[in-house]
């Protein structure tokens, strides 16, 4: 899980959440689909009023992607905690696993199960997640999903091409 660590530190210094932007890429309503430098990561996210973070996250090396949060909720690296995933589309229970700090006031987490994720947000304007807090409470996260059908696919079609490019890279290049 160290290794979603990385990529969310990276996600949040390309989009600006944890320093400055270093990556350009295209706009899609409030989201945002690019690479970034270095071209290890590629994504699909968006940030909220308060510099949080949520969005879909693809690591080159591994070739598979992930649902992640970069919120200021404080967790502990290595736990799993209950979220509820809620918008116009309906309201799911969905764990996330805390990959620990990301900046000077930024937790990372992991979304486990993508597919109730993308049920939850199916159509919807935003989605908001609960997080329940030791005291009883919730804290809420609350994003916007104007443009994440039309980035999403665009991350995807993009990172698979790439994931096929570089197997076959090897080969065109022995046939040289």
């Amino acid at each position: 899980m160290r290794t979603i660590q990385g990529m969310l530190l990276a996600l949040a210094l390309a989009v600006g959440v944890a320093g400055p932007a270093t990556a350009a890429g295209l706009t899609f309503g409030q989201w945002r689909v690019a690479t970034t430098t270095g071209g290890h990561y590629a994504y699909a996210a968006t940030v909220n009023h308060r510099g949080e973070l949520f969005g879909e996250f693809c690591d080159y090396k591994s070739a598979s992607c992930r649902w992640l949060l970069a919120v200021r909720t404080p967790c502990r690296f290595g736990d799993v905690y209950p979220v509820l995933a809620n918008s116009a589309a309906g309201a799911n229970p969905i764990a996330i696993f805390c990959v620990g700090a990301i900046g000077a006031h930024t937790y990372g987490m992991a979304l486990m199960n993508g597919k109730k994720l993308q049920a939850s947000i199916a159509n919807a304007r935003r989605v908001g997640f609960a997080v329940p807090l030791q005291n009883g409470r919730f804290v809420f996260s609350r994003f916007a999903l104007q443009g994440r059908l039309q980035a999403t696919a665009l991350l995807n079609r993009s990172f698979s091409a790439e994931i096929e490019r570089r197997r076959q890279a090897p080969v065109a290049e022995l046939r040289l």
